[in-house]
């Protein structure tokens, strides 16, 4: 077993020890006084946002014999979630190190982000696009890296380029905001490889900025960490990740590859290809009950087919849908309460090894 220690919320998980394609159904033994759900979803959408929201209302007494959670793992690859609101997560019993492309980028918002905090309604330190800027674009255009247009003595600001990266995965825009900081990229690359071992993630090495190498490799439960990490500590992450679609100065409208956005309650975060990698897509899913809103956090790394980034986000939203049984309102002596009603000696653990 590995075990999944998320940095936000002090969370200690384990996997299941089960590898193949789990069946989506749930059993409950037995419950101590009645369930009733109601069930309907909203869509809303402007010409840059489209935020799905599921809201779903059930209500149960606690449990006497908890419900048992038959998670869907993908048959490739490997997966983890965390649902840090109930403390739950898990991941997939294969977590070797994979390359993780584009994942990559959000370790360098990571980095930058702290060197140059900005909320939603600033634009953050800014720069003039130079000569050297854009030999580098030009090196993007021939390695055939999801790019954004720039042009020389183009002034840009860090919200920009976070609107890039996040929407639509730009690595020049990527080696722009880490230019911000100062540094050589082996310098930025040291923090980078510095703020992954701070926050736990063992098993993750960065070689760049841009995950365009196949040296920068992470698990899925690594990357999970990063995921709710930066998802919950930095608003203006969230705020963008929802966007399907951004205008960016130069290059004009472009849009998500984030795989299902604002289906089934997606709204974000990030995805990425390569060749090595294949589909590799880090997804929060919304889920409103009563008055609270749950957020599930699922990273699938490693999925190879003609449409890989699509298949990473399939492989999300089952793996959410064999789980979200188990959430559910529970009344309790103190109220009524969003709770995990699965079995959570299947999900948290003390045993951890290395990955296998």
């Amino acid at each position: 077993m590995v075990t999944l220690a998320l940095a936000v919320g002090g969370l200690s998980l384990s996997p299941l020890a089960d590898p193949g394609l789990a069946s989506a159904n749930t059993t409950t033994t037995t419950t101590s006084g009645p369930t009733t759900s109601t069930t309907s979803t909203t869509t809303t959408s402007t010409t840059t946002t489209t935020m799905a929201t599921t809201t779903t209302s059930t209500t149960t007494t606690v449990p006497t014999t908890r419900t048992q959670t038959n998670l869907v793992w993908p048959s490739m690859g490997s997966a983890a979630f965390a649902i840090p609101q109930l403390q739950v997560g898990a991941a997939s019993p294969s977590q070797r190190p994979l390359p993780i492309a584009s994942l990559t980028k959000m370790m360098t918002m990571w980095i930058v982000l702290h060197e140059y905090p900005i909320s939603n309604s600033n634009l953050g330190a800014c720069e003039t696009v130079n000569a050297h800027d854009m030999v580098l674009y030009r090196q993007d255009v021939a390695q055939q890296q999801s790019l954004v247009q720039i042009a020389k003595n183009q002034h840009i600001c860090e919200r920009t380029l976070l609107r890039g990266i996040i929407v639509h995965s730009a690595g020049d825009y990527a080696q722009l905001l880490a230019q911000l900081t100062h540094l050589s990229t082996p310098q930025f690359v040291a923090l980078m490889n510095r703020d992954a071992a701070k926050l736990g993630m063992l098993h993750t090495h960065y070689v760049d900025e841009t995950g365009i190498g196949n040296g920068d490799v992470s698990t899925a439960q690594d990357q999970t960490i990063l995921t709710v990490a930066l998802m919950t500590n930095e608003p203006v992450v969230r705020s963008i990740a929802v966007l399907t679609r951004v205008w960016l100065p130069v290059q004009g409208v472009v849009g998500t590859f984030t795989p299902d956005l604002g289906v089934d309650g997606v709204v974000g975060v990030k995805s990425g290809y390569t060749y090595a990698a294949g589909g590799c897509d880090a997804m929060a899913v919304n889920l409103k009950l009563g008055a609270a809103t749950i957020t599930t956090y699922i990273v699938v790394l490693g999925q190879q087919s003609s449409s890989a980034l699509a298949l990473s986000g399939q492989v999300a939203l089952a793996l959410y849908h064999s789980l979200r049984p188990s959430i559910a309102r529970v009344v309790t002596p103190t109220g009524v309460h969003v709770e995990w009603v699965g079995s959570t000696s299947d999900l948290v653990g003390t045993t951890s090894s290395s990955p296998s």
